[in-house]
């Protein structure tokens, strides 16, 4: 086998498992989560050690047709800091414990797991988290 034939295996095994290594998830409906979040970046603002809630409410298609999420943060007095429903988003919450709030190519809530093993996150609601 020469080089080239070499190189042309090792990449289509490198194409195939980035292909299938990255994870998706579907939407959750109707699932309240709490994360301890000890750095949170609101719009510019930051936030240490608060409580995030989140609520995904599904549309009742009587008063709404549009899912929601509700968020509550809390800090350490438990004093709300920040408190939104957001229409027309949903909850994603993956396996390494991240969690996305918004639509399909734009979030406007993420909260990530650090190597440390505590959890950051930020807030954008109109420009969105990238």
């Amino acid at each position: 086998m020469t080089t080239k034939g070499i190189f042309l295996v090792f990449l289509v095994f490198h194409f195939t498992t980035s292909l299938f290594s990255q994870e998706t998830t579907k939407p959750l409906t109707d699932t309240e989560i709490e994360r301890n979040v000890s750095r949170l970046d609101i719009e510019g603002k930051e936030y240490k050690n608060v409580k995030v809630t989140f609520k995904s409410i599904s549309p009742d298609y009587y008063f709404s047709d549009k899912h929601k999420v509700k968020v509550t943060i809390v800090d350490m007095d438990d004093k709300k800091v920040w408190k939104k429903t957001l229409k027309n988003t949903f909850l994603y919450v993956f396996s390494n414990g991240q969690i996305q709030v918004g639509r399909p190519n734009f979030n406007k809530i993420l909260i990530q797991k650090k190597d440390s093993g505590s959890f950051i996150g930020k807030i954008r609601e109109k420009e969105g988290v990238y």
